[in-house]
């Protein structure tokens, strides 16, 4: 059993109450999907942060990214 107080999808841990009132917008974008490994640590940082601000952790990684994309 894993230490991941807010579950994961891996492990079947998906809520079915999730927020899905950005799935609308998202599917206005043309997107891609994108698959990284990054540590177990970041993985756990990113989600409480994602809790704390009601923010779906991909809005958050594409907004990162944009801002440390921007040149």
């Amino acid at each position: 059993m894993s230490d991941d107080v807010f579950g994961s999808a891996s492990e079947g841990n998906v809520s079915s109450q999730q927020d899905t009132s950005d799935l609308q917008e998202d599917v206005e974008q043309d997107t891609t999907q994108l698959n990284v490994e990054i540590p177990s640590e970041l993985h756990r940082r990113l989600k409480a942060k994602s809790a704390l601000e009601d923010k779906p952790m991909k809005r958050m990684v594409a907004d990162i990214l944009d801002r440390n994309l921007d040149t």
